[in-house]
């Protein structure tokens, strides 16, 4: 068996290199820039008023001092003339601020009278006009990598793209396995039971940035899960979930290695997730989870979307731990790395490590927000010693 750090390490190191596209900013929230944006313009490309008022020349007018009426501007119009002393425009935000003006005075404080307009009262320094590239300049660089947000986006779009180089989603072909499982829906024997790991796994895939296909269950023959493994040929990622064991009808690695997996690892030292492995099929990465679904959720968290981060070029590949005191006696840890379900209280800044620790209960993990990292042959944690804690939500 190997370490988790050391299998995150081998598991990185066979992902297939990411190339990148070209697409339109309307399809590029959530997805990682592979290039940098380049700003066309300034912005904002003129100096605007950032205020409905009055644009004046004088830069230190006084309370009661007159202007004469000479135009007006509104955004996405111009004043083709020079205002000169002793006179005002009427502008409106986001208009240009025409050759001459200094300082927009705003309507609130001015008095107007036919043509004249008289300042009342006065807001300080404050001129009330953004100047050109005040935000940004033309040429400034939006640094990659990065996952694009919306305000992300808006700013690029005010760069004047509409496109942007990402990196390409690493497409996950994902096999669940095993004569006993039946979609959800369908008609089941007696002996069996509902498939569930593959759609937390292709949910979970998706919102890290795949692009995951779930393929149909591979029956517990070499014969079915050669076929359904034809179908995830060409995947940068292939996930097998369930028959990494070592029961007579646990195939999945005895197929693999038969169509020319070369293996990576075997067995990882922790709970829940002993039997995960990996390796290379062609240019194909290949993870194997176990079947119990709690376990292939947790080896979901831990391996798979810091492989997706990793494949995306995100800098961060693992998970954020957080040292939280716990709310009651935790009993020291055997050898492998156990990642215990818990409940992290914001308010009380307190974890709470779940009784039920069994790796088929979905109904427990569902109703947690936390994993409490126990290292192997950590001692015991009395109530309110800090623990290692990875936040779920």
């Amino acid at each position: 068996m190997i370490s988790v750090e050391d299998a995150l390490k081998k598991i990185f190191k066979i992902l297939p290199k990411n190339g990148n596209e070209k697409i339109s900013l309307l399809n590029a929230c959530g997805r990682v820039l592979a290039k940098d944006v380049l700003a066309k313009n300034d912005q904002p490309p003129f100096s605007t008023s950032a205020m409905d008022g009055y644009v004046i020349s004088d830069l230190a007018p006084r309370v009661g001092s007159s202007y004469n009426l000479v135009g007006e501007v509104s955004a996405g119009s111009i004043f083709s003339g020079v205002l000169g002393n002793g006179e005002a425009i009427r502008i409106f935000t986001g208009a240009p601020i025409p050759v001459g003006g200094k300082r927009v005075i705003i309507q609130e404080n001015m008095v107007i009278k036919y043509n004249t307009v008289t300042i009342n009262e006065l807001n300080g320094d404050e001129t009330f006009i953004r100047k050109i590239g005040s935000d940004f300049k033309s040429g400034q660089v939006f640094e990659t990598p990065t996952v694009l947000t919306p305000f992300h986006l808006s700013l690029i779009a005010s760069m004047n793209s509409s496109e942007v180089t990402v990196y390409k989603k690493p497409t996950v072909a994902i096999i669940s396995t095993g004569d006993e499982l039946v979609i959800p829906g369908e008609k089941r024997s007696a002996s069996q039971i509902i498939s569930s790991n593959g759609f937390g796994i292709y949910s979970r895939l998706a919102l890290a940035g795949a692009n995951p296909r779930l393929l149909p269950i591979a029956k517990d023959t070499e014969s079915s899960l050669k076929s359904i493994l034809e179908l995830a040929m060409g995947s940068d990622i292939i996930v097998t979930v369930g028959g990494a064991s070592v029961g007579d009808y646990d195939l999945v690695k005895k197929v693999l290695k038969t169509v020319g997996m070369k293996p990576e690892f075997e067995k990882v030292a922790m709970r829940p997730g002993k039997p995960l492995f990996a390796g290379k099929l062609n240019k194909s990465a290949v993870i194997g989870l176990p079947g119990n679904p709690v376990s292939s959720l947790i080896c979901t968290e831990i391996f798979l979307v810091p492989a997706i981060n990793h494949f995306l070029n995100i800098s961060s590949n693992s998970r954020e731990v957080i040292h939280v005191k716990s709310s009651r006696t935790i009993e020291k840890n055997g050898p492998r790395e156990h990642y215990m379900r818990a409940n992290y209280d914001s308010l009380t800044k307190l974890v709470n490590v779940e009784d039920r620790q069994d790796s088929s209960l979905l109904s427990v993990l569902v109703n947690s927000n936390s994993l409490v990292v126990r290292k192997p042959n950590s001692p015991q944690i009395k109530k309110g010693q800090l623990v290692p804690t990875i936040l779920l939500n």
